[in-house]
């Protein structure tokens, strides 16, 4: 499986790069997980996979990632991707990972979230969110090495105020 991404001029070595996690490479979680759903769009048929996020219940997807060569181990933001099909208000985005090096327990905790909030402009339009403060990896990140991501919806805060579904497209990693 392939993700995408991109290096700076250097082509991927050194500088930042950016890995996009879609909505289809998301797993929900066992307990407590959002919903999956594909629509196509009714003018130009264009198809798109989505986690849907309720407005009153935290609901988790969860995702693994192998970092590329050029990681210096160090803080990750995060940019989301987002619709939703009716409602007003804004949406609050959290991320949070655990790295895992080899002989690590599966069984452990996460870093500390860090979120963002967008405001839905239009429904059914593509929304993509500000960059999320520096988000610290639990564990030993490094390069090479697989983080477990966990992306929700804080559905409880005062600030999320969209009172239905909110559909997630993908994940931005930077």
């Amino acid at each position: 499986m392939a993700f995408f991404g991109g290096g700076g001029a250097s082509g991927g070595i050194g500088g930042s790069t950016n890995i996009f996690i879609p909505a289809s490479f998301w797993i929900p979680r066992t307990t407590t997980g959002c919903g999956v759903d594909s629509r196509e769009t009714s003018t130009n048929r264009t198809n798109w996979d989505e986690l849907l996020f309720d407005a009153c219940t935290y609901e988790f997807a969860q995702a693994v990632v192998v970092l590329p060569n050029n990681y210096n181990n160090g803080t990750l933001t995060a940019r989301f991707q987002w619709t939703a099909s009716t409602g007003t208000g804004s949406v609050i985005w959290a991320l949070q990972g655990g790295a895992f090096a080899d002989d690590d327990a599966l069984d452990t905790a996460m870093g500390t979230a860090q979120t963002v909030t967008d405001t839905l402009l239009a429904t059914n339009d593509m929304h993509i969110t500000d960059a999320t403060s520096a988000i610290t990896i639990a564990g030993t990140p490094a390069a090479n090495r697989p983080i477990l991501f966990q992306v929700y919806r804080d559905a409880d805060a005062a600030g999320d105020t969209i009172a239905n579904d909110c559909r997630l497209l993908g994940v931005e990693i930077i």
